[in-house]
């Protein structure tokens, strides 16, 4: 019989989360002493110290975090069960979406559209980073998920692509380069930058800096903005030019930049989305997502 319940897990979250037992008990709503005790006795049964105790709080051991680990996804579990149990028994329970910001453009208006036809309650909607919603998932918090690759596996969730969006280019209108057509990325290599943060999106920021360095030039950030509004805003204002996917350049207008295609880039510099949820809930929304974004 295992010495674990869900009850002693949460207790245990709530300490490793909130670093101090008493934050941990403001968190649950009891009482300190109770709590230290529990997380004693947790560590007896198991024979191992699962905390490092310190004047500044308690950190976890290697063992502590594998625990925090796998305590997650049990718990994770145990909720999707529930809310699963809830649907059968004719009481379902608002779908939790979690969506990144490329989402908007398309597959996320259409699952939205798509619910909206049905009986099921007004979903909840939040914008998460794609790390914050592979947490969440693992947490049992979170039901569908609109994100980006790479990511880790979460046990019992799937996934598909939605396809990839292309970038075009975000020019200042009365920059020289705002007449083209069309652009190749070495029209644009030497130009200073208006870009997302690098922590937003590591992978594609390195790919953008390898695509100046094969094209002569050492790539020259004038300013950085999380929202494709806010970054197009910069732009206007003579900043420097800006990456724009295609999804949200046919959808976005704004005044002062000019949105260009790029020649020869759609296989090194794209987004690509994800739509994640348990198998049954992925089937029964598919319908409503589409295929792609990037036909």
């Amino acid at each position: 019989m295992s010495v674990l319940d869900h009850r002693g897990l949460r207790q245990f979250l709530a300490v490793a989360e909130n670093g101090t037992v008493r934050a941990a008990a403001r968190a649950l709503n009891i009482s300190q002493p109770p709590l230290t005790a529990a997380i004693r006795q947790l560590e007896a049964r198991l024979g191992v110290a699962l905390f490092q105790r310190s004047v500044k709080g308690m950190a976890l051991t290697p063992a502590g975090e594998a625990l925090a680990e796998e305590a997650r996804l049990v718990l994770g579990r145990l909720e999707r069960a529930e809310r699963r149990v809830a649907a059968i028994a004719g009481r379902p329970e608002p779908l939790r979406i979690g969506f990144v910001s490329a989402a908007l453009n398309g597959p996320l208006q259409s699952l939205l559209r798509g619910l909206k036809t049905g009986a099921e309650p007004a979903p909840r909607i939040t914008e998460m980073t794609t790390p914050e919603q592979i947490d969440a998932f693992r947490d049992g918090h979170l039901d569908v998920g609109l994100l980006h690759p790479p990511f880790p596996a979460v046990p019992g969730i799937d996934g598909y692509s939605l396809g990839r969006d292309p970038f075009w280019a975000a020019v200042p209108i009365r920059h020289p380069l705002a007449k083209h057509a069309t652009l190749r990325f070495a029209n644009i290599a030497k130009e200073p930058f208006v870009l997302f943060p690098e922590a937003q999106g590591p992978a594609l920021h390195a790919a953008i800096k390898e695509l100046v360095a094969l094209n002569g030039g050492t790539i020259e950030i004038a300013a950085e903005a999380r929202r494709v509004h806010s970054q197009l805003a910069l732009v206007s204002g003579g900043l420097g030019v800006g990456l724009v996917t295609r999804s949200a350049a046919m959808t976005l207008t704004f005044q002062g930049v000019a949105m260009i295609p790029l020649e020869e880039t759609e296989d090194r510099l794209f987004v690509e989305l994800h739509a994640m949820a348990e198998p049954g809930t992925l089937t029964r929304l598919s319908p409503m997502l589409g295929d792609s974004y990037s036909s």
